[in-house]
C-alpha cells in the first residue's frame, strides 16, 4: 500500500507484489496522494511496516515540509509496529514545519542509522 505514485510505478510491473494505491489530492511536487480521502483510506487498511521520507533531521527531530504529507505520515506511523525513515544525507541538520513521526513515537539514535551508500540513510524506529 502506498500513497506515492512514484513508488507504485516502480513496483507495478512486479508479479510478486500486490499493490494498493491510496487516492486523494495529488501533489505534483512529490507525486503523492494526500488529504482526507487518503487519510480515511489509510485508516481502514492494515499496515505491517511503514517507510516514510523526511525533509529534515535535526537534534533527534524528524520533519517534513508539507502539513498534508506530515499528517498522512503521522497516521501511517501510528498504525504500525515497524517504522523506517528514509532520507538522504543532505537532510541531516535541517528542520521543517511538520514532524512525520508524531507524538509518542521514539526517535532514532545514531546506532540505528544504516548507510547503504554515502548519500542515503535508512533509520529504523523501534
Amino acid at each position: 500500500m502506498t500513497n506515492s505514485l512514484s513508488a507504485f510505478s516502480l513496483l507495478e510491473a512486479r508479479e510478486d507484489c500486490e499493490l494498493c494505491l491510496v487516492g486523494g489530492m495529488y501533489r505534483r511536487r512529490t507525486a503523492a496522494f494526500v488529504g482526507p480521502t487518503a487519510e480515511d483510506t489509510l485508516r481502514a487498511l492494515g499496515i505491517d511496516a511503514a517507510f516514510i521520507g523526511a525533509n529534515g533531521i535535526l537534534d533527534g527531530d524528524v520533519s517534513t515540509s508539507n502539513m498534508d504529507e506530515g499528517r498522512i505520515q503521522q497516521l501511517a506511523f501510528s498504525k504500525v509496529d515497524t517504522r523506517y525513515l528514509i532520507a538522504d544525507s543532505s537532510r541531516i541538520g535541517r528542520r521543517y514545519i511538520c514532524p512525520p513521526a508524531g507524538a509518542g513515537v521514539p526517535l532514532y539514535n545514531d546506532a540505528q542509522i544504516t548507510l547503504s551508500n554515502k548519500d542515503e540513510a535508512i533509520l529504523r524506529y523501534d
